[in-house]
């Protein structure tokens, strides 16, 4: 009995082993070629990462989540910062401006101030405050920032993180990429 439980386990290994082997990572000699299909890092100076500003309405393109207050309502623009929008006429809703935060996913409102992610800061603004929005106090490095050293997908060629360049903030998915010398 002990003898087969032994040669199974041996088995056992013998095979893991040849799944590991075979689905590990493409060699480098074996990259896309160039011009490809393949995630590309988008950079931000990390000086403007940290930059939260009150400007005009603007439009939206990727927008999240919303949050009402009073007579106004909250739209993050994902990754850029918070939409305002007057909607004391609610069947006439009006943008009134917009919150730059640059990777600002989340928010929360509360007697008056906005809390809002910036990237791995949480940023505290009066709402109430007269001339627009103002920042009253960040708290740094809240978060853990997100492991951007590769796109958050498996089996895809890209093109391989520069620190120099910036911070990564997204990936985007481009048809003819001459780079894309990283798998993962």
């Amino acid at each position: 009995m002990a003898m087969q439980t032994n040669s199974n386990f041996k088995y056992l290994v013998g095979l893991a082993t040849l799944s590991i082997w075979l689905t590990a990572c493409d060699p480098l000699d074996e990259m896309p070629a160039e011009n490809t299909r393949a995630y590309v890092p988008v950079y931000h100076k990390s000086e403007d990462v940290y930059k939260t500003t009150y400007s005009a309405a603007r439009a939206m393109s990727r927008p999240g989540k919303q949050y009402v207050y009073g007579n106004l309502l909250l739209q993050t623009e994902q990754n850029e910062g918070i939409h305002l929008i007057d909607i004391s006429t609610p069947s006439s809703p009006r943008k009134i401006g917009f919150l730059e935060i640059p990777l600002c996913t989340e928010m929360s409102v509360k007697q008056g101030y906005l809390y809002a992610n910036n990237f791995d800061d949480i940023v505290v603004i009066d709402l109430a405050a007269a001339g627009g929005p103002k920042l009253v106090k960040r708290l740094k490095k809240v978060f853990t920032p997100p492991n951007q050293e590769y796109p958050p997908f498996f089996n895809v060629a890209f093109e391989c993180v520069d620190p120099a360049k910036g911070i990564v903030t997204d990936w985007v998915l481009k048809d003819s990429v001459s780079k894309a010398n990283c798998r993962r």
